[in-house]
C-alpha cells in the first residue's frame, strides 16, 4: 500500500502552512492524489514537490517564476509524473534552471550550453535545515523504497536530535513492528503518547499492536482516542469495529463499520463489511 500523507502531515514536514497546502493544489502546482471528507492527500512524490517548492520559495524565487518554469518542465519532459520531484532545480541570477541527466534547461526551456570559462554562479536549492526533519524524511524514503533497516537507521537517529519527536517514535514503532520487535515498538507508540497524548497515530498503532497481542478491552480505549482526535480516520473505524465484533458486539461493529464505509466508500474493504452488515446498498 502506498503510504499518503494529509495536509497537516505536509504542512508540518514541508515547513508551509495548511492553507499553502491547499492553495498549490488548487492552482494545480502540486496535485492531490486523494481526498477523504475534504481532506487531501499527497504521495511522497508529492510530499518532496512541496519541500522543493519551499526552498525556492525561500531563495527568493516566486510562485509565478515555479509555475512558468514548471509548465516548461512539462512540455519538455512530458514522461515525468510529478517534475518538481524528479528534476535538478537551482537559482541562477533571478532565473530558475532545471536539469533531468546531463541536460540543463534555461527558464525558456532552450538547452544550457556551459563554457569552462562561464563564472555565473547557481545556488542549488538546499535542504531543510533542521536535522532531525531531514533524517526523519530520509526515513521516509527508506521507507518508501523498502529500505526498513536504513529507515530505523535514519528514525533512531532523527532521535538523537530531536528525542521528544511523537511523528519520528510513531514510525521508529512500525519499522521496529515489522521487525518482530514487538516490546519496542510498544515502547516507541507508548513513549509518542506520552510526549503527545492526543496523538491520532501514535494511538492507533498502539491499540492495533495491542490487538494483536489479543488485549482487546485496552486496544478499544486507543482505538476510540485515535477517533475522538481524528473523527475521518477511517482505518481505526474499520479496526475498531473489528475488535467489538470479536466481542459480539454486532450492533456496536456495525455503526463503526457504517462510518468506515462513508469514510472510504471504494476500499477494498467495502465489500466484505456490506456482507457482514447485510446491506449490499449501503
Amino acid at each position: 500500500m502506498t503510504k499518503l500523507f494529509d495536509q497537516r502531515q505536509v504542512s508540518k514536514l514541508a515547513g508551509i502552512s495548511e492553507s499553502q497546502v491547499r492553495y498549490w493544489d488548487s492552482v494545480r502546482l502540486i496535485p492531490h492524489v486523494e481526498r477523504q471528507k475534504g481532506k487531501l492527500f499527497f504521495d511522497f512524490q508529492g510530499l518532496v514537490a512541496f519541500r522543493t517548492v519551499k526552498a525556492l520559495l525561500d531563495q527568493g524565487a516566486s510562485l509565478r517564476k515555479i509555475r512558468k518554469c514548471l509548465t516548461k518542465m512539462r512540455r519538455l519532459l512530458p514522461d515525468l509524473e510529478q517534475p518538481l520531484s524528479e528534476v535538478r532545480l537551482a537559482i541562477q541570477g533571478d532565473e530558475i534552471i532545471f536539469g533531468k541527466g546531463n541536460q540543463t534547461f534555461t527558464p525558456e526551456g532552450q538547452l544550457l550550453i556551459r563554457f569552462e570559462a562561464e563564472e555565473e554562479k547557481e545556488t542549488a536549492v538546499p535542504a531543510a535545515v533542521d536535522p532531525a526533519e531531514e533524517l526523519f524524511f530520509q526515513g521516509l524514503e527508506g521507507e518508501r523504497q523498502g529500505e526498513f533497516d536504513q529507515a530505523r537507521e535514519k528514525y533512531e537517529a532523527a532521535l538523537e536530535f530531536k528525542p521528544d519527536y511523537p511523528d519520528v517514535l510513531v514510525n521508529l514503532g512500525g519499522v521496529l513492528r515489522r521487525h518482530g520487535l514487538l516490546p519496542a515498538a510498544e515502547w516507541a507508540y507508548r513513549r509518542a503518547l506520552f510526549i503527545n497524548p492526543d496523538h491520532p497515530e501514535a494511538n492507533y498503532h498502539l491499540a492495533d499492536l495491542l490487538e494483536e497481542q489479543g488485549d482487546l478491552e485496552n486496544a478499544m480505549l486507543f482505538y476510540r482516542k485515535a477517533i475522538q482526535e481524528d473523527p475521518e480516520f477511517p482505518e481505526a473505524h474499520f479496526n475498531l469495529g473489528r475488535v467489538l465484533k470479536k466481542r459480539g458486539d454486532l450492533q456496536g461493529a456495525g455503526k463503526y463499520w457504517r462510518r468506515y464505509l462513508e469514510l472510504a466508500p471504494e476500499s477494498p474493504w467495502a465489500p466484505q463489511i456490506r456482507k457482514w452488515l447485510g446491506e449490499e446498498d449501503v
